[in-house]
């Protein structure tokens, strides 16, 4: 029923657009003057830089009622590493990205708190890399899988525009490789403190198509673009036992055979053939030693290796009326970690063991339609996602003498399990220029998810279940232009489906798949604006949003190799956020970004959670603050270019506020700030080399840079690195 409403409105959108697209060309056929033509193309110009894929369509930053950023070139690569995502994501306001400097569980990175609770890898975050998600069907997803290397832009969406994405989408990061670089060969390296280096070569290929001026016809086999890139990372980390090694390959290539038909292929493959884990450590632990690492790391030789392969196809057809796409993708990924889980653990009945050993295989189909009109588009697809795992767990030691077993190593097996989810999206999107300066966007999407397993080892238990949700998304925003900006206001309501991890097992102990976990829901407003200077150089934005929610997913307890979640009561956000940016003088370049959040759960809950043989009510009173998420973040950046572009310098400032460890917030991580600096030399303007150096954490003071939240043994802490010393080289060829 659901769907059917959501094609009668796309449907009905259509024929009210094509209606008033009659009227609308009329009046836009009559001949304007010169001024005004003069500013349209000014309007033009402007809205093919600042635009934002939403939902396989790009549309005006201008026209977008909601906060959207988008990371250049320049953010991405100039005087960086290239290494983590979070270098370029601690420009925009609203997402924290905390690196961990453990490359075993990725970065920890949120939007507007979504994703703070995760401790590997990333939830509660959209992933897109050129087309293909990096995120799987129940949610959790890959911040590694980002080549930064090769990527042009990376456009950030956060609170009720990034709802348009579905399940757990709290925020959405959409990364694209634009290919339209001239041929040619890029290589980069650097290394720095801890024996950390990098390499990274590109290549970029493209032949444009040509027209044979007696018959009009153009040579399609000419028309095509190719971008490859490969990197090689490695460390000796900056603690003990967090030695770190990757290899990255990613090939984006383009073929237009006529004006407005793409077909656009992209291939990834991820290597991590080491990341040790040196773990959190304590707080007593940190008072002692702020760069410890704790002692059962190396005991049980902590460590994760990674395999990830991705292969997408998409065809896009273009046309003056609008357009249409179809696209496919399939990938696997296999992860082996070893984990410190005590002996006496792991020997329990119900224990899954200290090894995890997953494979998963991943696939998807999309189509869309979309129709454009003079004054508004409408589009509908549908989104189809497969997700098949194999996890399988084992003991971390060998022998049956607990003092004389040998630690670190695959035993026994202790966990055998195939899962899987099935996820089918349908969606409609539509915006309308309803009024001068005015304009609406509305966005629906309704979700059926299917979540399986089936447990092949039942000596701890059958933890076989299942279960079948559905979940609705949408949003609702209007803007209106103003001088020099926009101002705008939005709703919308999402939700987030548990994932097969948090599924797997009953907060109580008792076996079977945690069915008692609900999805969690919340509901999101926001008001706000942009501004821009005559000459688009000064740029402000300035939000202010509310997030009430329902059923917040929260982990319940992890004991003996098993990690159970539960659901807690009511929670709300309210925030704010600001960016500012532009030139100082000819030389001189500025930015800021500011984000203050309050977090809190707004009633009190409990649930049952399992202690050795007793079973035992957790209590956390209404006014706690959700942990993970920092009170305030701020980014500031002052930088000079020299008068013959030779020479540039920047000074970088990163605070952060403090952060709640766990739900009864019975410690935290005090607030710090880390200044940076970093420069660039060639011996010319546009010279094809350069030589550019990074010096981070100027202070050198002991702080801790990210939280695992709830941890069960109170190792909470990660102590963030001291002062790091880069220098490296860029080199680009032309032919």
């Amino acid at each position: 029923m659901r769907s059917r409403q959501i094609s009668l409105l796309a449907l009905g959108c259509v024929a009210a657009l094509n209606a008033q697209a009659q009227s609308d060309l009329r009046a836009a056929s009559a001949p304007k003057t010169t001024q005004a033509a003069e500013l349209d193309r000014a309007e033009i110009d402007r809205a093919e830089i600042d635009t934002i894929r939403v939902i396989g369509t790009r549309r005006p930053l201008s026209a977008l009622p909601g906060s959207a950023s988008v990371l250049d070139t320049d953010a991405l690569r100039e005087g960086q590493r290239q290494v983590n995502l979070s270098e370029a994501l601690q420009r925009v306001p609203g997402f924290t990205a905390l690196d961990r400097q453990n490359y075993a569980q990725d970065l920890q990175i949120q939007s507007r708190g979504y994703g703070a609770r995760s401790t590997f890898g990333i939830r509660g975050i959209r992933l897109i890399v050129d087309g293909i998600p990096a995120s799987a069907a129940d949610g959790q997803g890959q911040a590694a899988a980002f080549p930064l290397s090769s990527l042009d832009r990376i456009e950030v969406l956060r609170g009720p525009l990034a709802l348009l994405y579905g399940n757990a989408a709290g925020g959405a990061i959409v990364g694209s490789s634009q290919l339209d670089a001239a041929s040619g060969i890029e290589a980069d390296a650097w290394f720095g403190t801890n024996a950390s280096h990098r390499a990274a070569v590109r290549v970029d290929a493209r032949t444009d198509a040509r027209t044979d001026a007696r018959t009009d016809a153009r040579d399609v086999a000419q028309d095509w673009r190719l971008r490859a890139s490969a990197s090689v990372f490695a460390t000796d980390g900056a603690r003990a036992h967090s030695a770190a090694r990757r290899e990255q390959f990613n090939t984006v290539a383009e073929w237009a055979p006529r004006e407005g038909d793409t077909l656009r292929i992209v291939v990834n493959a991820l290597r991590q053939p080491q990341a040790q884990d040196p773990l959190g450590i304590d707080r007593a632990t940190y008072r002692r030693d702020p760069h410890a690492t704790d002692p059962v790391a190396a005991q049980f030789d902590t460590r994760k290796t990674v395999a990830d392969e991705q292969l997408g196809l998409r065809w896009r057809r273009e046309r003056a009326n609008g357009e249409w796409w179809v696209g496919g993708y399939g990938g696997q990924r296999k992860i082996v970690q070893f984990l410190a889980v005590p002996i006496v653990a792991q020997r329990a009945a119900s224990s899954a063991g200290g090894v995890i050993d997953l494979q998963r295989e991943s696939r998807g189909f999309d189509f869309g339609r979309r129709w454009q009109a003079t004054r508004g588009s409408v589009a509908i697809g549908l989104d189809t996602n497969a997700l098949r795992e194999q996890r399988r767990g084992y003991e971390n030691f060998s022998g049956s003498d607990p003092a004389t077993a040998t630690l670190g190593v695959r035993g026994r097996l202790r966990r055998d399990e195939r899962n899987r989810v099935d996820a089918i999206d349908a969606f409609a999107v539509g915006d309308i220029a309803f009024a001068p300066e005015w304009t609406a966007l509305v966005g629906l999407r309704r979700s059926w998810l299917r979540f399986d397993s089936n447990d092949l080892y039942l000596a701890n238990g059958d933890d076989s279940g299942g279960r079948r949700d559905t979940g609705d998304a949408w949003s609702l925003g209007v803007v209106r232009a103003v001088a020099q900006g926009e101002l705008y206001a939005n709703v919308g309501r999402g939700f987030e489906t548990p994932t097969l991890t948090e599924s797997a097992y009953r907060p109580d102990g008792g076996a079977g798949f945690n069915r008692q976990l609900r999805n969690a829901r919340n509901d999101a407003f926001e008001i706000g604006g942009r501004w821009r200077s005559d000459d688009g150089a000064h740029r402000v934005e300035l939000a202010l949003y509310r997030i009430d929610g329902r059923d917040e997913i929260v982990p319940a307890l992890s004991r003996g190799g098993r990690a159970s979640f539960a659901n807690a009561g009511a929670t709300r956000r309210i925030g704010v956020e600001f960016g500012l940016s532009g030139p100082l003088s000819e030389r001189w370049r500025y930015a800021l970004t500011a984000s203050w959040i309050d977090a809190r759960f707004v009633e009190d809950y409990a649930f049952r959670v399992a202690t050795g043989t007793q079973v035992a009510v957790r209590e956390v009173e209404a006014g706690a603050r959700i942990p993970g998420i920092p009170r305030a973040d701020v980014f500031a950046e002052l930088a000079w270019r020299s008068r013959d572009e030779r020479w540039s310098s920047a000074f970088e400032l990163r605070a952060l506020g403090e952060i709640a460890v766990d739900d009864r917030n019975t410690d935290n991580a005090a607030g710090h700030a880390r200044f940076a600096w970093r420069g660039q030399w060639s011996p010319r303007a546009n010279a094809p080399w350069s030589v550019y150096a990074r010096l981070d954490h100027l202070s050198d003071r002991a702080q801790i840079g990210s939280v695992i939240v709830n941890e069960a043994n109170g190792r909470y802490f990660e102590p963030a690195p001291g002062r790091e010393f880069t220098l490296g080289v860029r080199w680009r060829f032309e032919p």
